[in-house]
C-alpha cells in the first residue's frame, strides 16, 4: 500500500522557498519614470533620463527597420533599462507580457561583443527581434491562446540556434557592425577551420550549452552563420515566412516550414552554411599564409581558458586569468626559479583569487555572459598586484571593483566597493591606479589614490555617451594611453595630466586595443590587416610595426623583460589560450601583412545615409511625442496566462493535476503566484496563492492555501488551510549568503477519521538560512560549500487553539577534496523538535522522493519506504550521497526536441528516527505503530540519473533508483523507484 506524503509543514516549505529565492530586481529607493512612445513603454531610472531617451530612440528606430522583416508586432513592448550590473547582458520574453530587460553597461574589449558599432542599437535590435519572433500564434494556436493566454507562443520553444541566430543576424544586418562582421567571430571560425573542427558541431549540439568550447555561445555563433546563409539564399522575405509558419503550427515539428520555404530541411541548410563558411575561411587563410605566420607555443596547462598574461617588472612572476570547466575564474601567478628559465617551463603556481562567476546565475539572460575577472596589473616593486572582479555588491547590484594582493603577506585587500571600476593599471611610482569607471551607457577615465592617500577617486576624462574607454596604462608620469571606441571605430588616445588634454595617436591602426608598456616599448593590438595582431610603437608614439602575424586573433599581451619572450592571449579552436612567441620569431615579423576583409562583409550593406536619416527622424519624432510619467505597476499585474501540469511519480497512489498562473510588474516590486490542484487519489482540490511586495526597504510576503491529502489510506482524508504574512529583512550586512524571515501564520487541519476532526494553530515564527554552494559547467553536483537553516515557531494559546512551540534545523555540506574529478560527497542532517507532547499529525513526515536535488529547504528523505510512512512531532533524518559522473553523451538527432547530455550515478544512505508513528502495511490491515527516537529506519541504494534537454529548452533529469529498506515493517525489502526532476528551468 502506497502512502501519500502528508504535508504537516508545507507552509514552511512555501515560505522558506520565497526567502531563499527572493531577489530584488531593483533598489527600492530609486525613482523610476516611464516614457510611452507609439510602440514601447520605456522604464528608466529618473536620474538617467538621457539614457532613457536614447534607448527609446534606438528602440523606435529598431521598430521601423525591423518592419521590413516581420509583419506582426505586439501593440506595445515594455523595456526596462536596469543599470544594476557590470555584466554585459539582457533578455527578452513575452511572459507574462512582451518585455525586454536591458543592462546598459558597455561590453569590454576582450568579450565576444567587443566589436560593437552602435551598442545600444545592436543590443535593442537583438532583443526586439526576439519579441517579434515570439509574437505569432495563428491557425490552431488562435483558440489555444484565447484559452491559455500569452503562454501560447509556439516560437518561444524554437531551438536556441533558431532564435539567437536570427537575433544576431538582425543586429548585424541593421547596424554597421554586429557579430557577423566582427573580427572576434571571424577568428574563431578560422581557428576551427584551420584545426578541422568546424563540422564536429552537429545541429543538435549547437542548441546546447556544453562545458567545452565554445560553451553557451554555440547558438549565437552557428545559428547566426546559418541565418546569414538563409538570407543570402532566400532574401529578406524568408524571415517573416518562416516566423509566421512556425507560429501557426504545433511546436517541435520543424522541418515542414523549412522544406516549404528553404527547399530543404534545417539540417541540410546548416550543412550548406558550414560548407560556405569553410570556403570563405579557407580563402582568408590562404591570403594570410602569403606571409609565414609567426610561430608560437601554447602554454602547457589543464585550464579550459587562459588569458590576460601580465609579467612582474622584476621578471620573476607572471599573472594569468584562468577558467576551469566549472566556470570558476581565478587569478594565478606562475613563479619561475630564476629569470633565465622560461615561463613556458615554470611549474609553480599560486592561486590569488578564485571566483565562482555562476554563484548567482540568472537563467533568463540572453547574451553570453562576460567574465568576472578581466585584467591583472603589477605594482612597480613586483610585490603586489591589482585586479578587477565583478561580484555581488549588495542584494541587487553586481558591480566591478578593484582588489589588491600582497605577494609577501599573501593577503587580499579590497580597494573599492561599488565603484564600478575595471581594467586597472598602476602608475610608475605606485601611488595611484588608473582604471575605467563604468555607468549605464558611459565610461570614464579615472584614477584611484593609494590606501595611504585616502583612496581618492579623480575622473580625468568622460567619454561621450556610448563611447568605450578601455585598457588605460601609464606611459609615463604625465601620460596615460588608452583605447577609445566610437560608433564602431577604435583608436589609441593619450591623456596628459599637465594639460588635461586628450589626443588621438597612431591613427592608421584601427581597432587598437590592449596598450601596455613593456621593455620593447608600447605594445597594442590592431586589426590593420583584418586580424587582431600585436604591434609595437616607437618612442614618440608616431608609428608602429607588427610583432605577430596570426591566422586568428591575439588580445592582451606582455613581454618578458629577461628573455624577451612575448606572451599573448590567442584565439584557438579550443578557445582563448596564452601562447608564447620567441624573440627571434616576433622580431622577424614583416612590417607588411596580408590584408583580408570581414568574412561575410559582402552580405551586409549598411543602410544609406538617406535611409538612416528617414528612420532616425521617425524615431526622434516618436520620442518627442512620447509622454513621461511616474512609474506605476498597476496595469501589469492582472493574470495573462495559465499553464496546466501533471505531477507524480512511480510511487504515488494518484496524480496531482495542477494549473498555475503568475504575474509581476517589470521592476518586480509586486509579484504573485496562484496554483490550483486536483488530487485524483482522493478527488479533492486545493489552491495556493502567494504575493510578495518589494516596494520598500522591508519587503513582505502574504500567502495562503487550502490543500487536501491523506494519511495511511485514501479514506483518511485531511484538509489543511493556512494564511501567513512575513517580512523579509535585508541580511546582506551579515553575509551575502544569508536570509531571514519573520512572520505570523494561521494553520487549520481537518482530518476525516480523527477523534478531533479540526485543529487550529496560530503564532509567530522566525526562519534563518545560509546557503553557499553552486553547480555549473562540467560539475554534476556542488563540490564545496553548504547550507544550514534554523526555524522557530510559537503557536500561542488562544481559545481552543492548539498551543505549542516547534524548532527546526538542518545542515548540508559538500566535499570533493581527495576525490576523483567531479566526484562529490553530500551529507545532510535535518531535524524537528517539539517540546510539548502533541499529536504526531502536527510534526514532520518522511519523503521517499527528492523533489529538488540540492534544495536547502527541509527534506526528511527515506528512500525505499512509502511516502509518509514515518511521521512524528520530533524527527531527525540523515542523508548521504556519493555522486559521480558516468558518461558524457552530449548527443541528439537532427532537429528532434530531445538531447541527451550525460549520465551520472549516486550511492545513497538515508536514515530517519521519530517520536511518532510508523505506518505498518505488512498485513491486509493498516496499523499505526507508536515509535520513539530510539528506533531508526535506514535504507541504502544506487541511482542512475539521465540528464536531458527536452523541447529544446527544458533541462529534465530522469532518475531510476534501487533501494534496500533495512527496517521496513515486512523486514528488509528492495524497492525500485523512478522520478523526474526539472532542474534549473
Amino acid at each position: 500500500m502506497q502512502v501519500f506524503l502528508f504535508r504537516a509543514i508545507t507552509l514552511l516549505g512555501l515560505l522558506t522557498s520565497v526567502t531563499v529565492n527572493a531577489q530584488w530586481e531593483v533598489q527600492p529607493h530609486i525613482k523610476w519614470k516611464t516614457l510611452s512612445t507609439p510602440h514601447f513603454e520605456v522604464i528608466y531610472n529618473a536620474e538617467q533620463q538621457d539614457l532613457g531617451l536614447l534607448y527609446a530612440e534606438k528602440l523606435e528606430r529598431a521598430y521601423y527597420q525591423l518592419q521590413i522583416y516581420f509583419s506582426e508586432a505586439p501593440p506595445k513592448t515594455t523595456v526596462v533599462i536596469n543599470d544594476k550590473t557590470d555584466i554585459t547582458n539582457g533578455y527578452a520574453t513575452r511572459l507574462p507580457y512582451p518585455h525586454i530587460m536591458a543592462y546598459p553597461v558597455l561590453p569590454g574589449p576582450e568579450e565576444s561583443l567587443a566589436d560593437t558599432g552602435d551598442w545600444a542599437f545592436e543590443l535593442l535590435a537583438h532583443e526586439y527581434t526576439h519579441i517579434l519572433n515570439f509574437e505569432p500564434a495563428g491557425g490552431i494556436m488562435v483558440p489555444l491562446r484565447a484559452v491559455f493566454g500569452s503562454v501560447i507562443a509556439p516560437n518561444l520553444v524554437l531551438p536556441n540556434w533558431w532564435k539567437e541566430g536570427l537575433a544576431v543576424e538582425m543586429e548585424t544586418r541593421l547596424g554597421n557592425k554586429g557579430r557577423l562582421r566582427s573580427s572576434y567571430q571571424d577568428s574563431l571560425v578560422r581557428a576551427m577551420v584551420e584545426d578541422q573542427t568546424l563540422f564536429k558541431y552537429t545541429i543538435a549540439e549547437i542548441n546546447e550549452s556544453i562545458p567545452t568550447w565554445p560553451e553557451g555561445s554555440r547558438p549565437y555563433i552557428f545559428g547566426s552563420l546559418m541565418w546569414s546563409q538563409i538570407l543570402a539564399d532566400q532574401g529578406k522575405k524568408v524571415v517573416d515566412a518562416l516566423n509566421q509558419r512556425h507560429g501557426r503550427r504545433i511546436p517541435y515539428f520543424l522541418e515542414t516550414p523549412a522544406e516549404e520555404n528553404l527547399g530543404m530541411e534545417y539540417s541540410a541548410q546548416y550543412a550548406k552554411a558550414l560548407n560556405e563558411t569553410q570556403v570563405r575561411a579557407q580563402t582568408q587563410l590562404k591570403t594570410l599564409r602569403e606571409v609565414l605566420p609567426t610561430p608560437f607555443t601554447p602554454l602547457r596547462n589543464s585550464y579550459l581558458f587562459l588569458t590576460a598574461p601580465a609579467i612582474s617588472p622584476d621578471g620573476k612572476r607572471m599573472a594569468v586569468v584562468t577558467e576551469d570547466d566549472s566556470n570558476n575564474r581565478a587569478v594565478k601567478i606562475i613563479v619561475r626559479e630564476d629569470t633565465s628559465t622560461s615561463f613556458m617551463d615554470a611549474k609553480e603556481t599560486d592561486t590569488i583569487e578564485k571566483f565562482d562567476q555562476n554563484f548567482t546565475p540568472t537563467l533568463t539572460m540572453d547574451e553570453p555572459p562576460s567574465g568576472s575577472i578581466q585584467r591583472v596589473s603589477w605594482y612597480p616593486d613586483s610585490q603586489k598586484i591589482v585586479y578587477d572582479k565583478i561580484d555581488v555588491t549588495n542584494k541587487v547590484d553586481r558591480f566591478s571593483d578593484l582588489f589588491q594582493f600582497d605577494i609577501q603577506k599573501k593577503k587580499t585587500q579590497r580597494l573599492t566597493r561599488g565603484l564600478r571600476a575595471r581594467e586597472p593599471s598602476v602608475s610608475p611610482d605606485g601611488n595611484k591606479i588608473v582604471f575605467v569607471k563604468l555607468e549605464g551607457g558611459r565610461t570614464h577615465l579615472a584614477t584611484l589614490g593609494s590606501p595611504e592617500d585616502s583612496k581618492e577617486v579623480k575622473t580625468l576624462f568622460s567619454a561621450p555617451m556610448m563611447d568605450r574607454i578601455s585598457y588605460p596604462v601609464f606611459w609615463n608620469e604625465d601620460t596615460i594611453v588608452f583605447s577609445l571606441r566610437h560608433d564602431g571605430s577604435e583608436y589609441l588616445y593619450t591623456y596628459k595630466f599637465s594639460s588635461k588634454t586628450v589626443e588621438k595617436i597612431l591613427g592608421e591602426f584601427p581597432d587598437a586595443r590592449f596598450p601596455r608598456k613593456t621593455v620593447a616599448g608600447l605594445i597594442f593590438t590592431s586589426s590593420k590587416n583584418g586580424t587582431q595582431n600585436i604591434y609595437v610603437a616607437d618612442e614618440r608614439l608616431f608609428s608602429a610595426k607588427p610583432l605577430t602575424h596570426t591566422l586568428t586573433s591575439v588580445f592582451s599581451a606582455d613581454i618578458d623583460p629577461s628573455l624577451q619572450e612575448l606572451f599573448a592571449t590567442s584565439m584557438t579552436s579550443q578557445g582563448l589560450k596564452v601562447v608564447a612567441y620567441k624573440p627571434q620569431d616576433w622580431k622577424s615579423t614583416p612590417e607588411e601583412l596580408p590584408q583580408i576583409t570581414p568574412m561575410l562583409a559582402d552580405r551586409y550593406t549598411p543602410p544609406t545615409e538617406q535611409e538612416l536619416a528617414v528612420d532616425q527622424a521617425r524615431a526622434e519624432t516618436a520620442v518627442r511625442q512620447g509622454e513621461i510619467e511616474d512609474y506605476s505597476a498597476g496595469g501589469y499585474l492582472w493574470p495573462r496566462f495559465w499553464v496546466p501540469f501533471i505531477a507524480g511519480s512511480s510511487s504515488d497512489t494518484g496524480l496531482i493535476l495542477e494549473a498555475i498562473t503568475m504575474g509581476f510588474d517589470p521592476l518586480k516590486k509586486h509579484s504573485y503566484t496562484v496554483i490550483a490542484t486536483w488530487d485524483t487519489a482522493i478527488n479533492r482540490g486545493g489552491i495556493d496563492a502567494s504575493y510578495t511586495n518589494q516596494q520598500t526597504n522591508l519587503p513582505f510576503l502574504l500567502s495562503g492555501y487550502t490543500r487536501s491529502s491523506y494519511i495511511g489510506t485514501v479514506e483518511n482524508k485531511l484538509t489543511d488551510t493556512s494564511y501567513a504574512g512575513a517580512v523579509l529583512p535585508d541580511m546582506f550586512w551579515l553575509s551575502r549568503y544569508t536570509s531571514l524571515q519573520l512572520g505570523w501564520q494561521y494553520l487549520q487541519r481537518e482530518v476525516v477519521l480523527s477523534a478531533n476532526p479540526m485543529t487550529q494553530r496560530t503564532g509567530p515564527y522566525a526562519y534563518f538560512s545560509y546557503t553557499n554552494y553552486s553547480k555549473s559547467g562540467a560539475q554534476i553536483s556542488p563540490e564545496s560549500g553548504g547550507s544550514f537553516y534554523l526555524g522557530a515557531y510559537n503557536y500561542v494559546q488562544h481559545e481552543d487553539y492548539l498551543h505549542h512551540s516547534q524548532f527546526i534545523a538542518g545542515i548540508t555540506a559538500y566535499n570533493s577534496r581527495f576525490l576523483p574529478k567531479h566526484h562529490s560527497l553530500m551529507l545532510r542532517l535535518n531535524g524537528m523538535y517539539t517540546p510539548e507532547v502533541i499529536s504526531s499529525l502536527y510534526g514532520a513526515s518522511s519523503q521517499n522522493i527528492v523533489q529538488s536535488q540540492d534544495s536547502p529547504l527541509p527534506q526528511y528523505i527515506l528512500r525505499g519506504y512509502a511516502r509518509g510512512q514515518v511521521y512524528g512531532r520530533n524527527m531527525a533524518s540523515f542523508t548521504g550521497e556519493y555522486r559521480f559522473p558516468v558518461s558524457n553523451i552530449y548527443s541528439g538527432s537532427g532537429t528532434l526536441p530531445v538531447f541527451f547530455r550525460r549520465v551520472t550515478g549516486a550511492l545513497t544512505v538515508d536514515g530517519v528516527a521519530a517520536d511518532g508513528v510508523l505506518v505498518n502495511d505488512s498485513t491486509n490491515q493498516i496499523v499505526y505503530n507508536a515509535i520513539n527516537m530510539k528506533r531508526s529506519f535506514w535504507s541504502a541504494g544506487a541511482e542512475a540519473h539521465l540528464e536531458t534537454t527536452l523541447g529544446f529548452i527544458a533541462p529534465v533529469n530522469f532518475i531510476v533508483g534501487v533501494y534496500q529498506a533495512f527496517n521496513a515493517p515486512k523486514g528488509s525489502e528492495t524497492a525500485i523507484q523512478t522520478s523526474i526532476q526539472i532542474t534549473g528551468f
